[in-house]
């Protein structure tokens, strides 16, 4: 309840103000309300109510009863003398109650009646049921004090919780028999009045053993009590051992009231033989009508006293019955706890209640005792069934006693179509009988499929209002695996998919249908975004017998494969691949606008990675050439569906260039297949130097392929397509890789690329190695054939230094001549070889004519008749004005001596 829900005194008093009908609900609702906490703290040393109560349990818990009385006393007085502390808001009810009580109108009086039979003992009200108290006994308010003694006698042997003590209450119980005694001797009259008033409010669960009243009042002169406990149960005789016996003989009403109105066994039993001895010309002369309030009284003791009077009086024959108005009393016996009773009732009804009412004799049949059972049992069963009607014998089902007649009424007695759907439908809600027999009947009489589709949905819908959900669930479900989805309807089998128990298997019948009409597609679009639906959506919209592309559409299939979330991107994307043709993309359906919208989602700057991964993917599946090649196409059977002409060298040769990865790699997949084809092969060269590994490895593969046997001839140049002046305009590249694939090249084809002059660019090269190697070259391809000069052919043949193709120089000299020309004609130094993305600066001339002598010198050292041919033009170069160049010639030349001592080198 929330704090603006809850019941405040206030309320109350305006509730009392006005006599509500619902007065004492409300103040039971007060009372089951939290103790609301202060909102201000409570001064230092103060005692809350917490505290209170917590004091009143220690001063319980003591031996002695002094001790417990003065703790609870001292307890009590601290508390209350309190100024600062609010008391709890139900300490108001004791004004309340008492001012309703004063009051002394029916309203109040009857809502105060109710709180003392249903409220639980708490303070506050406690205490206005203890003052009520005191005024009832001073007031001599005999219905009041009755009602109240009878709740001080059997609180202590309930289980509801109270915060009064033991103790309290047993002194109350002993106050009250007080009462009654010292009223039976003062005024003997009033005597009976007030017991009866306290003895018919005991009820058939009270705890006898833990009374204190009644017991007094039944058996007080029997002396089994002691000074704390009267420790017996009601005995056989209730008026051989009662108080003042002479105050019950004075009158029978007080008898006869209780036995009208009491509530327990025990006490209409002593109502009975206090009448029976001594008023029994009282019993000869009650009416019918009280009778018939008898019989209505739950009481077995009651209804054998009924069944005696009426067997004893001829006035009560049987046959009278009906005449006097008894005839509904005496049936209503049927149903009474006492066996004699049903007896007598069931006796009478065979002779004189033949015309009993089916549903009165099915209720006797669920609700009755075993003989009551049989007895409308057999009734039932000598009723034509026409007569008890299908709803009857459908009840029938559910009691042993009938099941086995009803069943067989049902199926014999009755056409299969004279059982409507609704009364079928009915039993499989029912108990757990009539869902057996009418899944029996069912299978029985009904073929599978023959039982309309609509009844089982309905039965599925409806399936909570049974008492077994879940087995009516799967026999509706098994029925309806019988029918197609399209005779189901697959509206409502998609609705079913959501339910956590059946939607699995909905889903499966959808999913397997060929044909689902009147299934909305935007319906089923729309579900693919609902976590209990998508697999069942995405299942549909993926079978081609169910919808075509052009229903789902290419923008909604590309809005799914641009979602990040994996299983509506990959959805997207396989049906794109497999279903769609490249005129789907275009808003006119014209297959060469599709490809184009294609390439620009592919290669777009603005695409999403998701929508480029799908176009690349789509226009490499439907590649006429590598198509069939690729994984997907291979997993989802595509075949090429796009001409060759539309994969131009103007969309995807500046893709090879751009920034994103994965452009480049379609573009590079795309160029491996075209390069030929676009006459592009020969512009590789453009693509050594790119940032990309996989866009330079295109050009390695390009050219250092060329003339190799198998090689791909789509992308490889021919040898005789190689540009001599582009493969050495490869060595000054910045990307080492670069310039080592053209190195390769020129060793490869020197004989078409190659000659000396060449070379000796190739030796002003900042990278070392480079220059390195076209010395070695110049060298290999071109020194004179007779050095070394002790050189020969192994195996004495011809010397193969003849072919190759290259020119050589005639003499030692002529070899000088051009190492001489070479030096003092240099240039500037080309620029130094700098890290990939570094901005390169030139070298000076004397650097470069440096770098040059080293080279030579190097390969002097590995050669020595290179070493003989070179060592006079470093000589001549160590006269040289430049300091820097004489320096290196001479540290040459006398490596060169170091290198070869036992040769004759000149120059120094």
């Amino acid at each position: 309840m929330t704090p603006s829900d809850a019941l405040s005194a206030t309320d109350l008093e305006r509730l009392a103000r006005a006599e509500a009908p619902d007065l004492a609900e409300a103040v039971l609702a007060f009372l089951d309300q939290p103790d609301k906490t202060s909102d201000t703290p409570l001064p230092q040393g103060a005692l809350d109510f917490d505290a209170l109560r917590a004091l009143l349990a220690q001063a319980q818990a003591q031996g002695e009863k002094a001790g417990r009385r003065k703790g609870s006393h001292e307890a009590w007085q601290r508390f209350l003398a309190q100024k600062d502390v609010p008391l709890p808001a139900r300490f108001a009810l004791a004004d309340l109650l008492v001012s309703l009580y004063e009051k002394n109108s029916e309203p109040a009086r009857a809502a105060l009646f109710t709180l003392v039979k249903e409220a639980p003992l708490k303070f506050g009200l406690w205490a206005g049921l203890k003052r009520i108290y005191k005024l009832s006994e001073a007031r001599h308010d005999a219905e009041m004090f009755g009602v109240l003694a009878w709740r001080f006698d059997t609180e202590r042997g309930s289980h509801r919780s109270r915060e009064v003590g033991s103790g309290t209450l047993t002194y109350l119980q002993r106050r009250a028999w007080r009462f009654l005694r010292h009223l039976g001797a003062a005024v003997p009259e009033l005597y009976p009045q007030f017991a009866v008033e306290v003895l018919r409010h005991y009820q058939p669960d009270t705890s006898w053993s833990s009374c204190w009243v009644a017991h007094h009042v039944w058996a007080h002169n029997g002396r089994n009590y002691s000074a704390t406990r009267f420790p017996i149960q009601p005995p056989g005789d209730m008026v051989k051992q009662r108080m003042y016996p002479d105050a019950w003989k004075r009158s029978p009403d007080a008898l006869m009231r209780l036995l009208d109105t009491c509530g327990s066994d025990p006490a209409a039993k002593f109502a009975i033989q206090g009448l029976r001895k001594d008023f029994p010309e009282a019993l000869r002369k009650v009416t019918p009508a009280w009778l018939d309030r008898l019989a209505r009284r739950p009481l077995g003791t009651a209804h054998d006293f009924l069944v005696e009077t009426l067997q004893g009086s001829p006035e009560f024959h049987q046959g009278k019955l009906r005449a006097v108005g008894l005839h509904d009393a005496v049936l209503a016996l049927l149903e009474s706890p006492s066996d004699k009773a049903r007896a007598y009732a069931i006796e009478y009804a065979r002779g004189h209640a033949q015309d009993m009412s089916a549903d009165r004799l099915a209720e006797l049949v669920e609700n009755g005792e075993a003989d009551v059972v049989a007895f409308a049992a057999a009734t039932l069963e000598k009723r034509k069934p026409r007569e008890l009607g299908l709803e009857l014998l459908g009840r029938l089902l559910v009691t042993k006693a009938t099941a086995g007649f009803a069943a067989k009424v049902l199926e014999q007695s009755f056409d299969r179509a004279e059982l409507t759907h609704d009364f079928l439908r009915e039993q499989l809600f029912g108990k757990q009988e009539q869902l057996k027999w009418a899944t029996g009947y069912i299978a029985s009489k009904y073929a599978a499929g023959e039982m309309p589709a609509a009844f089982w949905k309905q039965t599925l819908t409806e399936a909570k209002r049974s008492s077994r959900p879940r087995v009516v669930e799967d026999a509706a479900m098994k029925a309806l695996g019988a029918y197609k989805p399209a005779d189901i309807g697959p509206e409502w089998l998609l609705d079913l998919v959501s339910n956590p128990r059946l939607g699995r298997q909905a889903a499966q019948w959808l999913t397997r249908a060929d044909s689902l009409p009147g299934l909305d597609v935007e319906r089923v679009k729309a579900l693919v975004f609902s976590a209990k639906h998508r697999e069942t959506a995405l299942a549909l919209l993926g079978n081609r017998k169910l919808f075509t592309a052009r229903q789902l559409t290419v923008p909604w299939l590309l809005a799914l494969a641009r979602r990040a979330d994996p299983t509506l991107h990959d959805f997207g994307h396989r049906y794109l691949l497999e279903n769609v043709v490249p005129a789907d993309f275009s808003d006119t359906g014209d297959a060469a606008q599709g490809l184009e919208r294609l390439f620009d989602l592919a290669l777009g700057a603005k695409q999403p990675p998701p929508v480029r991964t799908f176009a690349q993917t789509y226009l490499r599946c439907h590649h006429p050439g590598i198509g069939p090649e690729q994984p997907e196409s291979k997993s989802y059977d595509i075949k090429p569906r796009a001409p060759r002409k539309a994969y131009t060298p103007e969309k995807l040769w500046p893709a090879l260039l751009d920034a994103r990865d994965d452009v480049r790699r379609f573009a590079l997949t795309i160029a491996r297949s075209e390069l030929r084809a676009w006459g592009y092969q020969t512009r590789v060269y453009e693509l050594a130097d790119s940032d990309a590994k996989e866009i330079r490895n295109l050009a390695y593969d390009a050219l250092l392929n060329a003339g190799e046997p198998g090689a791909d001839a789509r992308h490889t140049l021919q040898p005789e397509e190689l540009d001599a002046g582009k493969v050495f305009a490869l060595t000054e590249s910045t990307k080492r890789s670069t310039r080592e694939v053209a190195v390769e090249l020129i060793r490869r084809h020197y004989a078409r690329l190659g000659g000396a002059e060449r070379l000796s660019g190739l030796m002003q090269s900042a990278d070392r190695e480079v220059g390195l190697f076209a010395v070695r070259l110049l060298w290999e391809k071109h020194r004179p054939l007779h050095l070394p000069e002790d050189w020969k052919p192994a195996g004495g043949g011809k010397d193969a230094r003849e072919a190759g193709g290259t020119t050589r120089f005639c003499d030692v000299e002529a070899l000088r001549t051009f190492l001489r020309r070479m030096l003092f004609g240099l240039p500037p130094g080309r620029a130094k070889e700098a890290r990939e993305g570094d901005v390169q600066r030139r070298l000076s001339a004397s650097v470069a004519k440096r770098r040059v002598v080293e080279l030579v010198r190097d390969l002097g050292l590995e050669d020595e008749s290179f070493a003989r041919v070179v060592a006079p033009v470093l000589g001549e170069f160590t006269g040289s004005v430049a300091k820097g160049e004489w320096q290196s010639c001479l540290a040459s030349l006398v490596q060169l001596r170091a290198a070869h001592p036992g040769v004759q080198l000149g120059g120094i």
